[in-house]
């Protein structure tokens, strides 16, 4: 059952987290669009580049944060150990020379 449910959550955390990435760079070309527009105070491409910075990337900033909660909670499922000395197979040494 543990098995089958860290198989799930890792593949959930793929999904979401690539969903995440691709929102992330998804408003490259309204940025640029909106850089090329133009505009100045008050117009279309500040709207735009406002649009985005307000509306857009909150969902994709929320969204990145629940693919990394599911990517830990899939570790905490699946006994894995990230980024401690064990998990590189370093074995501690009580006697330095």
């Amino acid at each position: 059952m543990r098995e089958k449910a860290y198989e799930m959550l890792k593949k959930l955390y793929g999904v979401t987290m690539t969903v995440a990435f691709f929102g992330g760079v998804l408003p490259l070309v309204p940025f640029l669009a909106a850089i090329i527009i133009g505009g100045g105070e008050g117009g279309t491409g500040e709207a735009i580049a406002t649009w985005l910075y307000k509306q857009y990337y909150p969902w994709v900033i929320a969204l990145a944060s629940i693919a990394v909660l599911i990517g830990l909670v899939a570790m905490y499922v699946g006994k894995q150990e990230g980024l401690s000395a064990k998990s590189f197979g370093i074995k501690k040494d009580n006697n330095p020379k």
